[in-house]
């Protein structure tokens, strides 16, 4: 696997160094389903950078790249956390050619095992033209999905659905949406009067 870490002042062995043990799910200040979790400092951070860009590689295939205006490099547990000090964190992520752009408050990157948590004021949008809006997602480069049990809403062509967490794939295309007594579908779609 081939990273490239890219940032004023950033260099490719500050974020890939020894990467340490990682807090699995579930664990106290790991990540749960239930409900976002971030991880509680491993101590004090190894770097911190002004204006980063992280571009992660796999055999020559681009997984995500993200902005932020801070990241703080914690080595030693193998996590970069990106925040936004004036502008939302951007990210972008990859899969089979397709492309999902979003912006959110806070990223967290575990490099080993190649995920992502995006938390707080989630705005994506699918190269399909699907929009999806909710609190903290994650993304699996291993197994190409998004998973949240936060309130989500998806819109597409004048429809919008509501649920109350999903599974899906980049595109929001193929997903699954847990619903509730409370969900709605609202709008028109094409080819609908």
């Amino acid at each position: 696997m081939r990273r490239r870490v890219l940032g004023i002042g950033l260099v490719a062995a500050g974020l890939i160094g020894a990467a340490g043990a990682l807090l699995p799910w579930g664990e106290p200040g790991g990540l749960s389903l239930s409900g976002p979790r971030t991880p509680r400092p491993a101590g004090h951070p190894d770097m911190t950078f002004l204006g980063a860009r992280v571009v992660e590689d796999r055999a020559g295939e681009r997984l995500w790249e993200v902005a932020a205006d801070r990241a703080i490099v914690f080595k030693e547990a193998g996590r970069a956390v990106l925040t936004r000090e004036k502008e939302p964190v951007r990210i972008t992520l990859y899969s089979d050619g397709r492309r999902l752009e979003a912006t959110a408050e806070r990223a967290v990157i575990w490099m080993d095992r190649r995920e992502v948590l995006l938390e707080g004021s989630i705005l994506a949008r699918s190269d399909q033209g699907i929009t999806l809006r909710t609190d903290w997602v994650t993304w699996s480069a291993d197994r190409r999905s998004l998973e949240t049990d936060a309130p989500v809403t998806l819109e597409r062509a004048g429809l919008t659905v509501e649920g109350e967490g999903m599974e899906a794939d980049l595109t929001l295309e193929r997903m699954l949406l847990r619903v509730h007594r409370g969900s709605r579908l609202t709008g028109q779609g094409k080819g609908q009067s």
